[in-house]
């Protein structure tokens, strides 16, 4: 299975051999119609009685595109968007790209402001599952309150261990100043001083397939789609990197349960990869 190019709307600069002229910054371009296209009796905008009963239904929707994951098409779209959305769980790719197939780049209201852009009046916000924290307020070992400089209480933010359901809004939901916050493709030499510190290949190809497959292992686990999910891994680092990606190997296990498992898997190495100083 050869992976299908970027989607022309995204955020992954185009694909090319280390040492190729750097294309620039990555500069996704906000359509003008960004609203995921959902009718009113979706599990993603119907009305429930209870948070449980959403977020039941809303796992019941994981359930249902399964089949959907285990082709050759929804595998590749579930790693462009790991590609493009490196920090969310596997669940949550799936999840936005049943909202918003060319989700390209999310966050809350409050993150968006903090990045110098401002979700639209009206924009329906697409919904992800996460874990329900509760505020305590801060105290001293007296019982007084503590207090920030303005007199305000203070709080600490703690999880409760139940899901719940949380609302982001993709880039091309928002209005705001050019997004420019991806570093620009890093040159040959860049690449080389970085992937060697993990990895003897002097092939960019086989460097980023050699450190995904280390820290496939570092995982652990069920190894049984070891040679999909290391490739899976390796796109993703291609695509950030502007590499050539590897030739995808053949599925050992392709069950549903099986390919649910590898998207965990991969979303893992991923989120811990691209969350260091070494990947960016």
């Amino acid at each position: 299975m050869t992976i299908a190019p970027p989607r022309p709307t995204a955020t992954l600069p185009p694909r090319q051999r280390v040492g190729e002229p750097n294309p620039g910054r990555w500069k996704p371009d906000p359509r003008s119609d960004g609203e995921p296209d959902l009718a009113a009796d979706s599990p993603f905008r119907r009305r429930y009685d209870s948070v449980q009963e959403k977020v039941s239904a809303i796992v019941g929707v994981l359930d249902a595109s399964l089949d959907e994951l285990c082709t050759d098409d929804g595998w590749d779209d579930f790693v462009d968007a790991a590609a493009r959305m490196p920090r969310m769980s596997a669940n949550n790719l799936r999840l936005l790209q049943q909202q918003m197939p060319d989700v390209s780049d999310v966050a809350d209201f409050k993150q968006w402001k903090e990045r110098g852009r401002t979700p639209r009046k009206g924009a329906q916000g697409l919904l992800i599952l996460k874990q329900a924290k509760v505020k305590l307020p801060l105290t001293d070992p007296t019982g007084e309150p503590i207090l920030d400089a303005r007199g305000q209480q203070l709080y600490d933010e703690r999880a409760t261990g139940e899901t719940t359901v949380g609302t982001v809004f993709d880039i091309s939901q928002t209005d705001g100043p050019a997004h420019t916050s991806r570093p620009p493709l890093p040159d040959a030499r860049a690449f080389a001083a970085a992937f060697r510190i993990v990895s003897d290949e002097e092939d960019p190809e086989d460097a980023v397939t050699d450190v995904a497959r280390m820290r496939l292992d570092v995982l652990g686990g069920d190894d049984t789609n070891i040679e999909a999910e290391t490739h899976a891994v390796a796109a993703v680092l291609a695509r950030r990197w502007g590499v050539t990606e590897p030739v995808a190997p053949y599925w050992v296990d392709r069950s549903p349960a099986a390919v649910r498992a590898s998207s965990v898997r991969v979303s893992r190495v991923v989120s811990r990869l691209l969350g260091t100083p070494l990947l960016p």
